[in-house]
């Protein structure tokens, strides 16, 4: 009985972990595009349309996704204020939260160890690598940005002044590799110059190894 009844607890707690995985951006197209457009304010409908065409130009899926989770497909790409695509972007902010904690995959991990042999996976660090590696493969400036980004993050903080100078690229290249990183959420720009996100600064190894 007892043997049967922890049988059955794993079995619940295997598909509420694997409910939460399979939400998260680095694994669903859905919560992706959410995720993007939310950190970004906005997204531009062109930019859009070419990363999530089987969404955006595709005229029923794209209005249900209007009506089900909140996004306004005008000019400008954004999610509508307390409408379910903002609720579900704060929810996978918590499960990222969840997923880091090493206490947390350490002993969940314990529990399912059959079925994940390589230990629970740290959803938060995933979706930065699965950025990085999608944002060196972008054609022209993918990998000029991600040079960018490794010397924003020596610096701390940076002005673009600096990174012409540092970097020997002309303004325009520097525009258009910020534009991208802004895009994948890997950046951010305030009055005093440009700084990478915090998850950057706490696995710096992924950024490390792409070229």
């Amino acid at each position: 009985m007892v043997e049967r009844l922890e049988i059955e607890v794993k079995k619940q707690l295997l598909n509420f972990v694997n409910a939460l995985i399979a939400l998260a951006p680095s694994r669903n197209y859905v919560t992706q595009l959410l995720h993007l457009v939310k950190v970004n304010g906005s997204i531009d409908y062109r930019i859009l349309e070419e990363a999530y065409p089987d969404i955006v130009k595709n005229e029923n899926i794209r209005d249900s996704f209007a009506k089900a989770f909140g996004i306004s497909f005008k000019e400008k790409v954004h999610l509508e204020p307390g409408k379910f695509g903002e609720h579900l972007f704060d929810f996978i902010d918590k499960v990222f939260q969840l997923f880091e904690d090493s206490e947390f995959r350490s002993k969940i991990g314990s529990l399912l160890k059959d079925e994940y042999p390589e230990g629970i996976p740290n959803l938060a660090r995933e979706w930065l690598e699965v950025r990085l590696k999608g944002l060196s493969s972008v054609p022209n400036y993918g990998k000029v940005a991600i040079r960018v980004l490794k010397e924003i993050v020596r610096a701390g903080r940076v002005e673009i002044e600096k990174l012409e100078k540092g970097l020997g690229m002309s303004r325009g290249e520097l525009i258009e590799a910020t534009n991208l990183l802004k895009l994948y959420g890997l950046l951010k720009e305030d009055f005093y110059g440009f700084v990478p996100i915090e998850s950057i600064k706490k696995y710096p190894q992924l950024l490390e190894g792409v070229e």
